[in-house]
Parts: C-alpha cells; sequence; structure tokens
C-alpha cells in the first residue's frame, strides 16, 4: 500500500513561483491546471476587460486574473478571474501568494475537459472559504451559472449577468460568451 506524500500551503508558498503557477494545491496534492485554448483565453481576457473598465468607473474593489487563494488549510485554487471588494482588497499583501483568502466573487471559465463534479467542487470550496459568489462561464453551452450559498441561477443568450456584489454592472451571456 503506497501512502501520498502531502504538502502543506506553507510548503506550496515556499515553492518557487514558476514551480507553482501551474498548480493548484488541492487537499495537500499538487493537481496541474490545464492549459486553456485560445477560446478560453480571450473569454477570460475579454471580461477581465469588462470588469477593469467597471472598477475604472466604481472604485469598489479590484479584479486580477490567475492570482492563487488560500481557501483552507491544505487547498489553494486559483481561480481565472477573481474580484476582490474593498474589504478584503485593503488585506491584500501585494508581494504575498497566495492570497491567504478567497475572492469575493471566483470566475471561472468552464473548459470542455471539466467535469460537472470537479466544476462543482470547486464552487462548493470557494463558497466555504468565504467567496459570496462564484460564476461558471461555459461558452460551451452559452451558459453562465451564479452560485450562491442559497443555490444556483442559471443565465443563457440574452440574459443579463449583474450582482448585488456590483452595483450597476451587467452584461449580457451571449455577448460575454462570444469570444472570437
Amino acid at each position: 500500500m503506497s501512502t501520498k506524500s502531502l504538502m502543506t500551503v506553507e510548503q506550496f508558498a515556499r515553492m518557487n513561483t514558476a514551480e507553482t503557477e501551474d498548480y493548484e494545491l488541492v487537499e495537500g496534492e499538487l493537481v496541474p491546471l490545464p492549459t486553456g485554448s485560445p477560446l478560453h483565453a480571450d473569454i477570460r481576457g475579454q471580461f477581465e476587460h469588462l470588469l477593469r473598465g467597471y472598477f475604472e468607473r466604481n472604485p469598489i474593489g479590484r479584479v486580477l486574473a490567475e492570482i492563487s487563494c488560500q481557501l483552507s488549510d491544505d487547498t489553494v485554487r486559483q481561480p481565472d478571474l477573481a474580484i476582490f471588494l474593498a474589504a478584503r482588497l485593503g488585506a491584500i499583501d501585494r508581494k504575498k501568494i497566495p492570497l491567504p483568502f478567497a475572492p469575493d466573487i471566483a470566475v471561472e471559465v468552464i473548459s470542455p475537459s471539466e467535469t460537472t463534479v470537479a466544476t462543482n467542487r470547486k464552487a462548493l470550496e470557494y463558497l466555504a472559504a468565504g467567496s459570496q459568489e462564484v460564476w461558471h462561464l461555459d461558452h460551451e453551452n452559452g451558459e453562465v451559472f451564479v452560485q450562491t450559498e442559497p443555490g444556483i441561477r442559471l443565465l443563457r443568450g440574452e440574459a443579463v449577468l449583474e450582482s448585488p456584489l456590483l452595483p450597476g454592472f451587467s452584461v449580457m451571456v451571449e455577448t460575454l460568451l462570444a469570444g472570437f
């Protein structure tokens, strides 16, 4: 019987950034992140651009791309986009990773290779760690799922993605998922 060698968040944080930038730490195990497709990168980049514009006009927070966030004593996840509102933003040490807490809103662009079970697991981890919302952008099916503690909202087509956490922010789902 073999035993797994588990890693702590502290050990993960001490590793060279180049060694960890393509990994997450999940229950003490290093898990490689899949390489995103050009479409995945385009959707993430376009959405990041929209959010940066929103925060320039409404300085209530900030969006960070692919930043490591500690979700528990043995788990560090790297959402495609992490939205931090003022209270958490002020607690960020800009030179230290992983960030010691979950984002207020975690955004994941779903890849065709990701399973529903894995996607849901991540969302539940973010919510348990203090995220208020998790947004899953599913280009393949033209859907956005907004997951909160009370449940999941499904948005399609001309439905508008908005949040009480981001007053005045809105984008139509089909526009958000258009890609190139």
